[in-house]
């Protein structure tokens, strides 16, 4: 059985959508987690009001690169892949903001909504936050770390397995397509 995707979850500096300013993936090749990465971003704003959340402040990205200087090495990540993100309509609302507001294209991706995968696999949770599920599940996390994030989604929807997990909805696709995750090449 092979399980192969690419969780990922974005911290923004304000309400702003495209106000982007962490970036964490977690690569799943084959049922594990082979790489991690987190990309801390200058947002278009110096208006942080989630600082209190993340700890991420404008100084501390005053001298990062941009979303848009990024997106070469970050675009890979989701091109045509299956992507997943605990709460995903936040985390594409996000990418696609952030892409629209640099006039950047979106790209083709299948999506797993990893709150989804947990509401399904232990609906008896209390609720069903990241860190709640991460704290059951015995999942270590550094909650609003965007790197810490993106391992915790990808561990929940390793151990919820197959019969929880949906690839719900595709981006910029003219039809829906079915692709198993578990199984063949995609």
């Amino acid at each position: 059985m092979r399980k192969n995707f690419i969780a990922f979850d974005f911290e923004t500096a304000n309400l702003q959508s495209h106000s982007a300013c962490q970036l964490g993936v977690a690569v799943v090749a084959k049922g594990r987690i082979v790489m991690e990465k987190s990309w801390l971003i200058r947002p278009p704003t110096k208006v942080f009001t989630f600082s209190y959340l993340h700890g991420i402040t404008y100084s501390m990205v005053r001298n990062q690169p941009t979303f848009v200087g990024l997106w070469p090495e970050i675009r890979p990540f989701f091109e045509h892949q299956i992507v997943a993100a605990h709460n995903a309509d936040f985390d594409i609302g996000v990418l696609a903001a952030t892409l629209a507001h640099y006039g950047l294209f979106m790209p083709e991706f299948f999506v797993i909504d990893s709150l989804a995968v947990a509401r399904s696999a232990w609906p008896k949770l209390r609720n069903h936050k990241l860190s709640t599920v991460a704290a059951h599940l015995n999942v270590a996390l550094t909650h609003h770390d965007a790197g810490s994030d993106a391992k915790a989604c990808a561990e929940i929807i390793l151990r919820a397995g197959q019969q929880h997990v949906e690839i719900n909805h595709v981006i910029n696709r003219p039809a829906q397509e079915s692709l198993d995750l578990f199984g063949g090449d995609y």
